[in-house]
């Protein structure tokens, strides 16, 4: 049987033009010696250069025979292109000269060729492939469309491969717009996305043929999660369904939590598998659903599940575990959570007393002073450091808690940014809590207010009009920098939760109420909290100067946006000054009213 099966294995050698194997097929010698592996890897690595080189030469005679055949010189580029790019061959060098060779003789003859110019920019990459595809550009005109849409799918990649977003999105929606099936499709519907055109982002993620791997149709899902509003990642979900995709349970329930179906997404996650590995993200979408859809008991599971695997996540856990405390207490005052609790009753407290620690220098100058026999006269006879202590543990303690009760997390973030999940803020909802916030700082400040006195409330004495020099040039500046923002800036980037409450009260209630609650209610509330109870409480224990900078500082921190602290802090500054001046809030009112008009007229221009 060995001899037989020796004798079938060299006929069908030789039938293949093979030499013989037969020396290293024979029986072995007396003993127990074994082939040579080494032997028989050199005449196999002979054997297939031999075939090759039979392979390149009636290729090389067919192109002689036929030179104006680009198709054909095309061909044997690639055929030798298989051989010089493996890694399994011990003559892989000789191919690549061959493949050298080969590729400048298609450049010299046919670089004009749709076909030829699209492979010779293949062999090529970053910079080098940029420059050489943009040469082709003025050309291509004249190419079939499909061959146009390679090039520019082409240099869309070599844009990306140097870092280049925003030519590789151009090239992309180039790509796009000759044929759907490119494969830069989701790179130009960023692209789109992120410049404000959306409404042609869903079109051509809509308008694109079904793939035929559930892989690809769910990377086209979590692109439009990422980059579209609304329900267009789930009405790209149901199209691939109905198509007879099975599109993984994570993005399926992603979709339809986006579009508010909170009912399908526990549906798409009930069809995991029981028991098997969790990722992170999977967790946390879990804690997401089960919150929005206000299932205590599946919220405790994913809160449960995510301290015992996940490490680094407990201030964002202790966040969605508020929630819970006000969906089902019994489950969240389980053991387990003891630490979560203990977080945020100390977080409560740290909010509460950081604001006395701050008034103790204010304090320990006024005793210093008093002591001294110079006392200061408070700009708010009526307000002193007991005051400006409690509006702001208020003030600050109600930004903190309200939106937890009422969004599910106490500090809400653009979309991926640091969530967990990526889940985009509810707007509506987001505007609710702010005016609850709102509600809630004001009847707590209520008997203060009260207190204050309409006279504080409006200014007495006479009034200079260069007094609002100042104020006017920078509210001017704000206007000037709004109308920036809103002609050039792009829609989507960068983006504050103050643009959200924005958009949020619009949603609710259209412009007017956007501006009720930005324009009108805010100002009320944060003028008397910061200029009114802070800077009339520090007044009275040190000078004006530092007390103005100390509340000016504090009002720029408190609104978390870095980039533009220094305009808040000049804001604050003059919003301080004025108050001193006219011995009332009215005058910084109207500057903060006008200020925030400015910016919801900008944040609704944006669109």
């Amino acid at each position: 049987m060995h001899r037989l099966s020796r004798f079938l294995l060299c006929v069908a050698l030789a039938t293949l033009g093979f030499p013989s194997f037969t020396p290293l097929l024979a029986a072995p010698a007396s003993g127990n010696a074994l082939p040579d592996q080494d032997a028989m890897t050199r005449q196999v690595d002979a054997a297939s250069l031999a075939k090759y080189r039979e392979i390149v030469a009636t290729l090389d005679a067919s192109a002689r025979a036929r030179p104006t055949d680009s198709a054909l010189a095309l061909a044997r580029c690639q055929f030798i292109q298989n051989y010089a790019w493996s890694e399994d061959s011990h003559w892989t060098e000789q191919a690549q000269a061959d493949l050298k060779s080969c590729r400048q003789t298609l450049k010299d003859k046919f670089s004009n060729v749709p076909e030829v110019a699209l492979y010779l920019l293949q062999g090529v990459y970053g910079k080098e492939a940029v420059e050489q595809g943009m040469a082709l550009l003025p050309n291509a005109r004249q190419w079939p469309p499909q061959d146009r849409a390679r090039l520019h799918a082409a240099l869309a990649n070599a844009y990306e491969a140097v870092q280049d977003k925003i030519n590789a999105g151009i090239q992309a929606v180039d790509a796009a717009e000759l044929t759907t099936e490119t494969p830069v499709l989701l790179i130009a519907v960023r692209h789109l996305a992120t410049t404000g055109e959306k409404a042609e982002a869903k079109r051509l993620l809509m308008k694109a043929p079904v793939p035929n791997l559930p892989w690809m149709a769910s990377g086209r899902i979590n692109t439009a999660y990422d980059v579209l509003p609304g329900t267009t990642a789930r009405d790209l979900l149901v199209r691939m369904q109905d198509a007879g995709l099975k599109i993984d349970p994570y993005t399926s329930a992603r979709a339809y939590l986006q579009a508010g179906d909170v009912a399908s997404a526990q549906r798409a996650l009930s069809e995991s598998k029981p028991g098997g590995p969790e990722t992170t993200q999977l967790r946390a979408l879990r804690l997401s659903v089960g919150l929005a859809a206000r299932d205590g008991k599946a919220a405790a599971a994913a809160i449960q599940s995510s301290l015992e695997h996940d490490t680094g996540s407990r201030w964002q856990l202790a966040r969605s575990y508020a929630v819970l405390l006000t969906i089902d207490p019994g489950a969240a005052m389980r053991p387990v959570f003891a630490a979560l609790l203990l977080t945020l009753l100390g977080t409560s407290v740290c909010i509460v007393l950081a604001p006395g620690i701050l008034m103790f220098p204010a304090h320990y100058v006024g005793t210093v002073r008093a002591r001294k026999g110079r006392p200061l006269a408070a700009i708010f006879e009526r307000i002193g450091l007991r005051h400006a202590w409690y509006a702001l543990a208020v003030f600050c303690l109600a930004s903190w808690v309200v939106p937890a009760l009422v969004m599910g997390q106490f500090a809400p973030t653009p979309p991926g940014a640091g969530t967990g999940t990526g889940l985009p803020p509810a707007q509506p909802k987001l505007a609710i809590a702010h005016f609850i916030t709102l509600g809630v700082i004001a009847l707590a400040l209520a008997r203060m207010v009260w207190r204050f006195g309409w006279r504080q409330w409006l200014g007495s004495g006479p009034w200079k009009a260069r007094w609002f020099i100042w104020p006017a040039v920078l509210l001017v500046f704000a206007a000037l920098s709004a109308w920036a923002i809103a002609r050039h800036m792009l829609p989507t980037a960068p983006q504050t939760v103050n643009d959200f409450v924005v958009r949020g009260a619009a949603q609710l209630g259209g412009p007017g109420l956007a501006l009720l609650l930005i324009a009108v209610a805010v100002p009320f509330v944060e003028e008397f909290v910061f200029r009114g109870c802070l800077l009339g409480g520090l007044t009275r224990h040190m000078s004006f100067v530092a007390a103005n900078l100390w509340q000016a500082a504090i009002f720029a921190s408190v609104h978390a946006d870095a980039k533009h602290f220094l305009f808040l802090f000049a804001f604050g500054l003059t919003a301080g000054w004025l108050a001193k001046k006219t011995h009332g809030l009215g005058a910084s009112i109207a500057m903060h009213a006008i200020n925030n008009t400015i910016f919801v007229l900008m944040v609704l221009a944006r669109g």
